[in-house]
């Protein structure tokens, strides 16, 4: 593997900039897929806060989608299948208890698991990825944070 770039503190790796990336783009897109659900069953405030939250996701999959146009990277395919069995197991889980509560809780433990997987995969990057990009995964692991601390008043 043969650095892109170097500063005076480390090595820049295309490599380790697509994961990192990839991992970005696909956990804000599971979100935004999980929130256009969510969207058609929620109701009061919190059906506001996730039309909220929807356009809040779009405007961190724009500024990810930049950063892999500038640093051209070809972003993976979240196949069509993919995409629909995800949609399903979210109107699955909602199926039997579609309040507020049951929706809540169910958008904090999909947000945790991107949080997780995120996280994991800043910790393996971090030091062999651009400034901008480890700044774009902090701020989105931030915003997931801040997302499941909101949701936790409609529990």
């Amino acid at each position: 593997m043969d650095a892109i770039t170097q500063t005076k503190t480390r090595r820049i790796f295309a490599e380790n900039e697509e994961e990192l990336l990839n991992e970005c783009m696909k956990s804000v897109l599971f979100g935004l897929q999980s929130l256009d659900v969510v969207e058609k069953t929620a109701v009061g405030e919190l059906n506001a806060y996730v039309k909220k939250l929807i356009g809040e996701y779009a405007a961190l999959s724009e500024r990810i989608s930049r950063q892999m146009q500038d640093l051209d990277i070809e972003p993976e395919s979240y196949g069509s299948f993919k995409q629909k069995w995800q949609k399903k197991m979210v109107k699955l889980s909602i199926f039997g208890d579609k309040s507020n509560s049951n929706i809540a809780e169910k958008l904090i433990k999909g947000t945790n698991m991107g949080i997780t997987d995120l996280t994991r995969s800043l910790h393996d990057n971090a030091i062999s990825v651009s400034d901008e990009t480890a700044a774009i995964a902090s701020d989105t692991l931030s915003f997931f944070a801040g997302t499941v601390e909101a949701l936790k008043k409609f529990l």
